[in-house]
């Protein structure tokens, strides 16, 4: 069944860290910013925090001017970096808003959270009784929760521990979080505990693990899918949206069971050429426009072996330029599923923690 609601799709670059005019970091944020206003026109910018390396006026400003740029609502989180000598956040209030609060938007609220209010890592009393309303109103409404934060639980060589954070874990493990979205690592990586789906962002200033860039995520009723696009991409983004990704299910409602449908969402600044798809490496077939502007193919679900399937899509543009994405996704015609905790890709070092 197609949820009532239109499709959200957010765009939340990696950690800044930004320090002066021209360096790699700020090229590459400049960057994003044209991508999010001439290609992907999301519904808003979510700045994950470390925006700045000093919190100096200086950086501020830099970070405004970057903010200035882009044509759709922004929102930002504060990292440690944002409050180097300034415990209290006056200066990011002053200049940036807030460093906690919650909108709604078409079945979903988001909720931003300040982790930032204890050092290194901790949350206020104040703020953890907000965020259990906060989520408990949301839940009452019918709405689906998604938690940015501007730390990674499952980051390597740091305690995800500090005041507030057990409480903080037991808000997260009650109640149905639909994902955690993160940066503060520098190293990308997606996570599911067997309950939550929580990913970090690669860092735009220092990444590691790969080139810098920003992720992209589409939230539509069960359907919750994500990708990265780096500084090095220049063909068409490809995101599958359904089914969904096998290390984001967290329960039966997003796996297979019976006859189903391929649906995929494309960026391109070109034409495309071709779309086109296939299942666990056999013939390729075409995918289609739909009215809900994405592409489409029938999903045999019925027939297919119960287990993990693996879909590759790929999309050509005019000019000869590809993208793709490769997913594994989960078949069983009762229904069942338990998910298995995950992580991807595997890190073992940073640099930077």
């Amino acid at each position: 069944m197609t949820p009532p609601n239109p499709p959200v799709t957010f765009v939340v670059p990696g950690d800044l860290h930004l320090t002066e005019p021209g360096l790699d970091n700020h090229r590459v944020a400049l960057w994003m910013a044209d991508e999010v206003n001439t290609l992907i026109r999301p519904d808003f910018v979510q700045f994950i925090g470390d925006n700045v390396q000093d919190a100096t006026e200086d950086q501020f400003r830099l970070f405004d001017d970057l903010c200035a740029r882009i044509k759709v609502p922004i929102y930002a989180l504060v990292g440690d970096h944002d409050v180097k000598d300034d415990p209290q956040a006056q200066g990011f209030r002053a200049r940036v808003g807030e460093t906690y609060g919650a909108s709604s938007l078409r079945g979903y609220r988001f909720i931003r959270l300040d982790t930032q209010q204890a050092r290194p890592l901790g949350l206020s009393a104040r703020q953890v009784h907000w965020f259990r309303n906060e989520v408990d109103a949301a839940l009452a409404a019918g709405e689906t929760v998604v938690v940015f934060q501007h730390n990674y639980p499952y980051q390597i060589w740091e305690d995800f521990a500090g005041p507030g954070i057990d409480d903080w874990r037991a808000i997260v493990h009650t109640r149905r979080i639909g994902a955690i979205i993160t940066g503060h690592t520098h190293y990308g990586q997606v996570a599911n505990d067997g309950n939550n789906v929580v990913v970090a962002v690669r860092s735009i200033g220092d990444p590691e693990g790969g080139p810098p860039g920003y992720a992209i995520g589409y939230l539509h009723g069960e359907d919750f899918a994500i990708t990265y696009r780096s500084v090095d991409d220049s063909g068409p983004v490809v995101l599958v949206t359904h089914p969904r990704d096998v290390l984001l299910a967290t329960g039966p409602r997003h796996i297979i069971a019976r006859s189903d449908q391929y649906r995929v969402k494309s960026w391109s600044m070109s034409l495309l050429a071709t779309i086109r798809g296939r299942l666990d490496d056999g013939p390729w077939f075409p995918l289609e426009p739909s009215d809900a502007g994405e592409w489409v193919a029938p999903l045999p679900g019925e027939r297919l072996a119960k287990g993990e399937h693996v879909f590759e899509v790929e999309a050509v543009d005019d000019r000869d330029r590809c993208g793709g994405q490769r997913i594994s996704f989960m078949v069983d015609p009762t229904g069942r599923y338990t998910a298995v905790p995950s992580v991807r890709p595997r890190v073992t070092a940073t640099c930077f923690c």
